[in-house]
């Protein structure tokens, strides 16, 4: 073997998980290689230029939504008339709804205070609001309450802000108990489900963080842990003013900006690797095969491997002889969360210049009657009144996500409702919509979330970070341990696994 062909740390993956842990171990010194199979860095956290859309053509487009577990499910007009058209040019589209939480001010933060920083991201802030029964009420940030809540939860001396204040009087093995507690259990014994207005702003926000739509299936004790250890230190600096925001030019730029700080620090990453086989003798890892985009087979090296593929697919690249029985069949068993993610090109902005600049959020666009697990929520922006160069001038980028189970991501019929009704739901809040309509693409992400963040998976139930039958073998991304929603679930779970590595606490809790 090559001495340039072995290293001190192989990451599989150039996801979210996976470029953090990698920097954080780079930044140490030790020797590392990230290999990725497709031609860029991001995992799910991919952008796409309208351009580069219609140059390489829809197949390769939706070969590239594949690697991420992601299908075109429709589109209006047919996505070979947008490409001869040119009528995506001008645009940049996220694979999936990629707003970052309290505008990266979360776990984010933590990690890029930990690498140094990352100077060139610029990111665009945008406040929340539920739509309800025709009136548009505000999130609570950094403490402030619409004036309306308060004043109903006043008169029904309802507790509102216990979703917000509790957090913070519990210590972390009480957090820990309450991953198995649901959000419905928990807001009915404080009288929280009293109000259907009150409660449905707090499921609202619920689901925001958890991307599951049925209250009885989200973890309360995993956004409590969000709240208080990524949002409580920041609050005291100041710093949450925004419940989401977008990354400047895409959300692939901040994993193209992490990537080079790997780099900076010696890091290699090598594009088009896709591994065949995780090589394990005597009980322990001993580097990787795999298979370059010119269809070579190669080798490399190292005494450790993280995995930050979907720990479900595990058993693809390592043999399950290696593990008991039970934790490969408990492995396999993890679900994950799909969404219908729907993007429009629109010619004018039929709501108010405030709306426009609002992530909006609804907790039923088709009710579960329908044949869904429960009524089906949405989330939407117009993305480029908050960062305006995605979309060409004149020109508007929405963007929403519809939460749904696995198999719901995967049942036609019900995403062909979906697909049907939104435009419709759009018109009957804003009059006038579908004919601002230029474009739509609908897109359904089957692993919005790689591990849902349920009462029987959240937080610390999800896969250790460190496997416990095979030395050096290690995992990161969102389906490891990890706290948070999406991005930063998964740059948790880096941190946390750069730490049981480098046997240092880096303070993720």
């Amino acid at each position: 073997m090559n001495d340039m062909n072995r290293y001190d740390v192989i990451v599989i993956g150039a996801g979210v998980g996976g470029l953090s842990v990698a920097t954080l171990l780079a930044q140490t010194g030790r020797r590392v290689l990230v290999l990725e199979q497709t031609d860029r860095v991001g995992g799910r956290a991919l952008s796409f230029r309208g351009e580069e859309i219609a140059d390489r053509g829809p197949a390769w487009y939706k070969d590239m939504l594949a690697t991420q577990y992601t299908c075109l499910a429709g589109s209006e007009p047919d996505l070979e008339t947008m490409i001869r058209n040119r009528l995506l040019d001008g645009y940049t589209l996220d694979l999936g709804y990629h707003a970052v939480s309290v505008n990266g001010a979360g776990y984010m933060l933590d990690f890029e205070e930990l690498i140094g920083g990352l100077d060139e991201i610029t990111r665009h802030g945008a406040a929340y609001a539920t739509y309800y029964r025709g009136e548009f009420y505000q999130d609570v940030i950094g403490g402030t309450i619409d004036p309306r809540i308060k004043a109903l939860a006043k008169s029904k001396n309802i507790h509102f802000q216990l979703f917000y204040t509790e957090p913070y009087m519990l210590n972390d093995e009480e957090i820990t108990a309450l991953e198995r507690v649901s959000l419905q259990e928990w807001g009915e014994a404080r009288g929280l489900t009293a109000d259907d207005v009150l409660w449905t702003c707090i499921r609202s926000v619920a689901t925001l963080f958890s991307t599951i739509n049925n209250p009885n299936d989200i973890s309360v004790g995993d956004i409590f842990r969000y709240f208080k250890h990524a949002i409580g230190p920041k609050l005291s600096r100041g710093l949450i003013r925004y419940t989401g925001g977008f990354v400047a030019g895409g959300t692939m730029a901040w994993p193209r900006a992490v990537a080079r700080r790997f780099e900076s620090f010696g890091g290699q990453v090598r594009l088009g690797h896709r591994v065949k086989e995780i090589r394990v003798d005597n009980g322990a890892v001993t580097g990787v095969r795999v298979v370059t985009a010119e269809v070579e087979e190669l080798e490399f090296q190292a005494g450790v491997v993280v995995s930050n593929i979907p720990a479900q697919q595990t058993f693809r690249v390592i043999d399950r002889r290696y593990f008991p029985e039970r934790w490969v069949s408990d492995t396999e068993g993890m679900y994950g969360y799909g969404s219908y993610v729907p993007y429009m090109g629109l010619n004018r902005l039929v709501m108010p210049e405030e709306h426009s600049r609002w992530g909006i959020k609804n907790d039923c666009v088709l009710p579960r009657s329908e044949g869904f697990d429960w009524d089906v929520y949405i989330c939407w922006n117009i993305q480029s009144v908050t960062d305006p160069s995605l979309a060409p001038e004149g020109k508007y980028l929405y963007t929403a996500y519809l939460p749904i189970t696995e198999k719901e991501s995967l049942n036609k019929e019900l995403v062909a409702k979906l697909i049907r009704r939104l435009p419709d739901f759009m018109e009957e809040v804003y009059p006038g919509f579908k004919a601002s309509i230029d474009w739509k693409l609908d897109l359904v992400c089957w692993k919005l979330e790689g591990v849902a963040k349920s009462i029987s998976q959240a937080g610390t139930q999800k896969l250790p970070v460190r496997s416990p039958h095979l030395k050096g073998l290690f995992f990161s991304g969102d389906t490891a341990k990890g706290y948070g929603v999406a991005m930063d679930c998964a740059i948790a779970s880096g941190v946390i696994c750069a730490g049981e590595i480098l046997g240092r606490d880096f303070g993720i809790r």
